[in-house]
C-alpha cells in the first residue's frame, strides 16, 4: 500500500488550496501519516485501507501539525491515498465529506465509525 509522505502531503495542499502552509510542528505531521503503517508485534494495526484512512484523518485532526487547513490536508491526504490505491471512485457529495471530516475533527468517534464511513465513499477500480 502506498503512503503519503510529508513533504507530498504539504505540496499537494498547497497545489489544491492555492497558499503555502505554514507547519507548527513538522514532527506531528510525519507522526500522523506515519500511524496508518504501525505494527505491534508483526501485526498491523491498522489493517485495511479504510482503517488505515481513518487514522490519518483522525491524526491529521488531533495533531494540529498545521496553523491553518488541518482538516484541509487530512482529507487531501485520505483522498489522494485512496486514489493511488486503486480507489479512483468518490461516492457521496462533498457536504457529506465535509460533515465526515468536521465530525472527526471535533467528536473524534471511533476508528471503525471512521472506517465504514469511508468505505461508503470510496470505491475500489473495477
Amino acid at each position: 500500500m502506498h503512503l503519503v509522505p510529508a513533504h507530498i502531503a504539504l505540496r499537494m495542499f498547497e497545489v489544491a488550496e492555492q497558499i503555502k502552509p505554514v507547519v507548527r510542528d513538522l514532527g506531528l505531521l510525519e507522526a500522523s501519516l506515519a500511524r496508518a503503517s504501525m505494527t505491534s508485534y508483526g501485526q498491523e494495526l491498522y489493517p485495511g485501507i479504510h482503517l488505515k484512512m481513518a487514522a490519518t484523518l483522525d491524526s491529521v485532526n488531533r495533531n494540529h501539525p498545521l496553523v491553518d487547513g488541518n482538516k484541509r490536508l487530512a482529507w487531501i491526504v485520505v483522498a489522494a491515498t485512496y486514489r493511488v490505491n486503486g480507489y479512483p471512485d468518490l461516492a457521496g457529495t462533498v457536504e457529506e465529506h465535509e460533515a465526515l471530516v468536521l465530525k472527526a475533527a471535533s467528536d473524534h468517534p471511533e476508528l471503525d465509525w471512521i472506517a465504514d464511513q469511508l468505505e461508503s465513499m470510496f470505491e475500489p477500480d473495477a
